[in-house]
């Protein structure tokens, strides 16, 4: 039987929302310690399952879970990019499309551990695209540079090609 109420944590977190066996349960909103994210959706025996976390930077993950890992398909909301696709044990996964909410540029294909990797299409800013078969896209994340290694390219032409 599902019983609705309001846990506070020692931490300073809370629960609000749908209990079974001691677990949230059904639909309800956790919010972490001062502030730290918020989770709200569906609850399954205390993990969620579909629903929007919000990070304090203002970042969201909007999507389905699996045990307490974004799994399945999903919405990720990151600064100025945004990556639409699925999700494997908490990383992006096989298929997605990751692209900048103001210039255009967009990388749309194969994920691998939430990497770049495998077949895709790179899109600039000014039009132009990169067809990739990449292994092994690594991201530095102190500088934010980006390395591969690149088995096939095609390039195509791009709009400064054209003038």
């Amino acid at each position: 039987m599902s019983r609705g109420g309001r846990f506070d944590f020692d931490d300073g977190g809370s629960y609000c929302g749908g209990w079974e066996d001691g677990k949230a349960h059904g639909h309800g909103i956790c919010t972490g310690p001062k502030g730290q994210g918020e989770y709200a959706g569906s609850w399954s025996h205390g993990f969620e399952v579909v629903g929007v976390y919000t990070w304090p930077s203002g970042n969201t993950y909007q999507g389905t879970w699996a045990q307490g890992k974004r799994h399945g398909i999903g919405v990720e909301s990151k600064g100025k990019w945004v990556y639409k696709g699925e999700w494997c044990h908490g990383f992006k996964g096989r298929y997605g499309v990751r692209e900048s909410t103001g210039s255009g540029a967009k990388y749309e294909g194969t994920w691998n551990n939430g990497l770049q990797d495998g077949y895709g299409t790179e899109t600039y800013r000014d039009g132009g695209t990169d067809v990739n078969e990449c292994f092994g896209f690594a991201q530095d994340q102190k500088t934010n540079i980006t390395e591969n290694i690149i088995l096939k390219e095609h390039k195509t032409t791009t709009k400064s090609d054209k003038q």
